[in-house]
């Protein structure tokens, strides 16, 4: 089945072209980061890994130890007021200040979903070195110095097809989510201040994508915390363009259909019904009951069956069914949907996914083969996007006394095909493994070669190192004709 979406030719968007001055704008970005950027913070990398490996530890506790972890090294990189948190890793497209932007932005979120339902008078948990850190102090502390012009950590003025546009979506969800120990407690100055910043999302354009969502979420908030309006309906009504049947959604016009459903399409849409319940609400709950009924099916102990881009996100992918169940709207049940977020944790964090106190950039260990261009050191933190769900839903759900119940690939054999994306799923029981095959070309001209995963050529890393700017061959082997992918993901090794 194929749904012709309108579109225009994609805009040229300044990182993907930089001129001479970018280039010597990064690079004297890149000598601060080298002055700046604290040593490799590994010395709970082994004892989470163990953690995570034994079989017989809970759920709760294995995400509060992960809690601890991430926020003691977040301690360790920060700078600034917290403002920006230099991690180490491959650089991205853009500067090494916004990818020290995205160290804050994409783990604020799981602190503030962590302070979300406790009270305003306990908000300190302590690092696994057992020393208290304050968790409303840090997300205060950052949005006030992040949005203040006059503070060394300004995230600065929004441009056109700004990364810091993908950023403020984050961090505006996380000032909604902790909001009785943020929002509530600013000034009124300090309120105003805030606003400011994220209201120049809507003055500014974006990629024809997923990216809608970025400004939305920004301005959801807004109206939530201030009762203005600035929702740009047209975003909105974009976004269900995408929309092609199944709870499926292309992303842009000739995007991919990939995991991106998951971790930002239903991710995105199902806090966005949180935060104004009223909403387009019957699209988005249709949609992600639509999409979690069949997207269940992809779930096995030991893997996913990972295709498109973004392979470092892999943490993630549980996040439609927490969501579906907390909204109560699908045929997965509370067992199932632990089930599912719980054995990712397990596979990936057990086989080393969590490094110098971040998801690693590739599956298990590094890969640059599998790193994009747009993403950074700190970019692998969207992995932890199931676990802030978990957080903020689940007492209400359940989640952490349910008794897990097996997955669809468990119970039994199955083949089904998901006729809006023109894919068919099989599952075998005896193997536990799940494939995905595309019954359609996506790219017509290829070769054994030119499906392979490339290396980066060494000439190409001495420049990153250089400059903090990332030159990486494209490895979204969807574009390259790969058209089935198991769980088993020999594909990505």
């Amino acid at each position: 089945m194929t749904v012709k979406i309108a579109g225009k030719p994609r805009p040229t968007i300044p990182y993907e072209h930089p001129t001479l001055s970018m280039h010597w704008h990064n690079l004297k970005q890149n000598v601060q980061r080298q002055i700046i950027k604290g040593a490799r913070y590994s010395r709970h990398d082994a004892a989470l890994q163990a953690t995570f490996s034994n079989d017989e530890t809970g759920l709760a506790y294995l995400c509060e130890q992960l809690m601890r972890y991430v926020s003691e090294a977040f301690v360790h990189y920060a700078v600034w007021d917290y403002s920006h948190a230099y991690y180490p890793g491959r650089p991205s497209q853009q500067s090494a200040r916004v990818d020290a932007m995205e160290g804050v932005s994409r783990v604020l979120p799981t602190l503030a979903s962590w302070v979300h339902n406790r009270p305003v008078h306990d908000t300190c948990i302590q690092g696994l070195d057992n020393k208290d850190i304050d968790v409303a102090v840090i997300l205060r502390r950052a949005l006030l110095a992040g949005t203040n012009p006059l503070h060394k950590g300004y995230w600065g003025e929004l441009n056109d097809f700004d990364q810091r546009t993908c950023e403020s979506a984050d961090l505006a969800l996380a000032l909604w989510l902790s909001k009785s120990v943020t929002w509530d407690l600013f000034t009124r100055a300090e309120q105003q201040q805030v606003i400011r910043w994220f209201k120049q999302v809507s003055a500014v354009e974006t990629v024809d994508n997923n990216w809608h969502l970025f400004a939305l979420t920004v301005e959801f908030v807004i109206l939530s915390l201030t009762g203005e309006d600035t929702i740009s309906h047209a975003k909105f009504k974009r976004i269900k363009e995408f929309h092609v049947g199944g709870g499926w959604f292309r992303d842009g016009a000739k995007g991919n259909y990939d995991f991106y459903n998951a971790w930002g399409f239903h991710y995105s849409l199902y806090w966005l019904q949180q935060i104004i319940p009223d909403y387009n609400s019957e699209f988005i709950t249709q949609t992600l009951a639509q999409f979690s009924n069949s997207y269940r099916y992809f779930f096995t102990p030991d893997g996913l069956p990972l295709f498109g881009r973004s392979a470092c996100y892999r943490l993630a992918a549980a996040a439609p069914l927490l969501a579906a169940v907390d909204i109560n709207v699908s045929d997965v049940q509370i067992g199932e949907a632990k089930r599912a977020f719980a054995s990712n944790l397990k596979y990936f964090i057990s086989q080393g996914a969590m490094r110098h106190g971040a998801p690693t950039q590739g599956l298990f260990a590094d890969d640059v083969r599998l790193m994009d261009n747009y993403s950074g050191p700190a970019s692998s933190f969207w992995s932890l996007r199931a676990l802030n769900i978990a957080f903020y839903c689940g007492d209400r759900i359940g989640l952490w006394d349910a008794k897990e119940t097996p997955l669809m690939v468990e119970q039994g054999d199955f083949e089904l095909n998901i006729k809006e994306i023109n894919a068919k799923i099989i599952g075998v029981q005896e193997t536990q493994e799940v494939v995905v095959l595309f019954l359609s070309e996506y790219v017509m001209a290829q070769t054994p070669l030119t499906r392979r995963l490339e290396s980066q050529r060494w000439q190409d890393k001495v420049i990153e190192i250089l400059f903090g700017r990332a030159r990486r061959p494209k490895n979204n082997l969807l574009r390259k004709g790969v058209t089935c992918y198991s769980s088993k993901m020999a594909h990505l090794f």
